[in-house]
């Protein structure tokens, strides 16, 4: 009968150790993938200021351009504000939003300028801001790219047997969206 129990115990504990464990690992996990998913964000939010500062300094080289530019300017210009302030006081959707309003303007201005090409004081300008657009676009790209790789590794993770069992409060996140990339230009006459 005491062996038995003896076995019965060492059961008993080997069981335990082996849901502490499976517990202690599902738990980590998602610690480390949310914190992953919040640094690559701050990488899309990082690649997306470096690509509007790019505006900025295309805003100042075209000053003199017809009033439609200047008013996809503005609104580009105050979108930036919107931005910076928002990821200053780490408002991440007001940052989505004026990003995305941002973006949107963008498709736009580019429509419009490849439509209109003569309104503008030298082709370099206009050749030197595509080259610049274009590069910085990919570059948000991949960051965006990084991130939804991270958002579902890590909605698999807590979605897979058995951490499910133990992080079944957790919500699943949702990947990053990049509607006006892939858009089609609008076009101007």
């Amino acid at each position: 009968m005491k062996k038995v129990l003896i076995i019965f115990s060492v059961i008993v504990v080997l069981l335990g150790a082996l849901i502490a464990s499976i517990w202690y690992r599902s738990y980590n996990g998602e610690i480390e993938m949310n914190n992953q998913i919040e640094n690559i964000r701050g990488d899309v939010h990082a690649a997306m200021g470096a690509r509007y500062e790019k505006v900025a300094a295309f805003i100042d080289a075209i000053q003199g351009a017809n009033a439609t530019v200047s008013g996809y300017l503005g609104i580009i210009r105050d979108a930036r504000t919107a931005f910076a302030n928002a990821i200053s006081t780490e408002n991440f959707a007001a940052a989505d939003e004026a990003g995305g309003l941002i973006d949107s303007t963008f498709v736009n201005l580019l429509s419009y300028m490849e439509d209109n090409p003569s309104s503008y004081n030298t082709v370099n300008l206009y050749s030197g801001f595509m080259g610049e657009f274009a590069a910085s676009t990919n570059t948000v790209l991949n960051e965006i790219r990084a991130y939804n790789a991270s958002v579902r590794d890590y909605n698999t993770h807590i979605q897979r047997f058995p951490n499910k069992m133990f992080l079944s409060g957790k919500q699943a996140k949702t990947q990053y969206e990049v509607p006006n990339y892939n858009a089609e230009l609008p076009t101007f006459n």
